[in-house]
């Protein structure tokens, strides 16, 4: 089995830090207002500075998938169905459980369909990263086949479809602010061509790469800020953002540049998927927003900002130690899973011979 590379494993984790830090700002308080912003002027500009700063997480996941490329087989679409499935029913047991001890209902049963998180509309992202994953062999085989100058016009093309029909004039749905399958494969392709072109902004310093993610904070917080006084169709805070794009690949760039490499980091990052299905479970999110809320409403800036980091950390750890489970329990149906599939297969290709 090949080493997996401690760099990007590190991305993955922070990435979904980014991602679940994220959900504690304007998914949880709302976006702020004018009127907030003319009470608390330097608050206000922190909120637009971290939601800048993390709001990259799920772009960053689609660019670490078009590096190294989605290769499905049955085997890995059964993972990532078994997963979902994991985490659906044992959030719900869990609570259950902590119900019938508590006396509180915990479990709404109407939210069930909602749990499994493919079977509703939910959740845009899981379903959009399934069908990312059954398109990917053509994807893929297309990035391989075009040249550097035909893959960068595509890429070039999509993009400007993207900023001035979904993000400018917010005229295709298609986009939808990037939460999207669309916006899904600009970001895998723009993956793609990082891996298999290297050029002036691969090979650039490291250095570099910090320096113009931070500008972009600044600019598109700034941006932000000046949206809220002035009324403006273009959210600053979409994942189709063109601004947001590029910070996103800029801080991509950097992982890829520094050399790590740690078992335990990459132990680690194998649950990383898990803190996502378990921060987002909709029996899970409610709570999380509502403690989020509380917090605010009970403590100073200063200390809400760093309990909000210790917060998400213990998201992020309660996430990956429910997925060492998953993956035990996978291990030991995974290999009977196959057999069975193969012998399915052989029967139906002996059949139609």
């Amino acid at each position: 089995m090949k080493q997996r590379q401690s760099n990007i494993e590190l991305l993955r984790l922070v990435a979904m830090f980014l991602i679940v830090f994220t959900h504690t700002n304007f998914f949880s308080l709302g976006r702020p207002k004018i009127a907030a912003y003319n009470a608390e002027p330097v608050w206000i500009t922190i909120r637009f500075g971290l939601q800048s700063l993390t709001y990259i997480g799920v772009n960053l996941f689609i660019l670490i998938s078009g590096y190294f490329a989605i290769k499905p087989r049955f085997r890995s679409v059964c993972a990532f169905l078994f997963q979902i499935l994991f985490f659906s029913l044992s959030v719900i047991g869990i609570l259950f459980i902590i119900g019938e001890f508590t006396g509180q209902t915990l479990v709404k049963w109407s939210y069930l369909g909602d749990a499994f998180m493919i079977l509703s509309r939910y959740n845009w992202f899981i379903p959009a990263y399934l069908l990312l994953m059954l398109f990917a062999p053509m994807i893929n085989d297309f990035c391989e086949k075009a040249s550097r100058l035909q893959l960068g016009m595509f890429i070039v093309l999509l993009l400007a479809a993207s900023s001035y029909l979904g993000w400018g004039l917010h005229y295709s749905k298609e986009f939808n602010d990037g939460y999207s399958f669309v916006s899904m494969i600009l970001l895998y392709i723009t993956g793609r061509y990082l891996r298999l072109h290297h050029y002036w902004l691969v090979n650039r310093s490291y250095k570099v790469d910090a320096a113009f993610f931070l500008l972009y904070v600044v600019i598109n917080t700034a941006l932000a800020l000046w949206r809220i006084q002035n009324p403006y169709r273009m959210s600053l805070f979409a994942l189709n953002n063109p601004i947001q794009l590029y910070g996103a690949v800029c801080f991509f760039l950097f992982f890829t540049k520094i050399q790590i490499q740690s078992t335990l980091i990459n132990k680690l990052a194998m649950g990383t998927f898990g803190i996502f299905l378990l921060q987002m479970h909709p029996h899970v999110i409610p709570h999380f927003r509502n403690l989020i809320k509380t917090l605010n409403s009970n403590l100073e800036h200063g200390t809400f900002v760093l309990i909000l980091f210790g917060v998400v950390l213990l998201f992020c750890l309660a996430g990956i130690l429910m997925d060492i489970p998953r993956q035990k329990l996978w291990n030991r149906i995974d290999t009977p899973l196959m057999n069975l599939y193969e012998r399915i297969k052989g029967s139906i290709l002996n059949h139609g011979k």
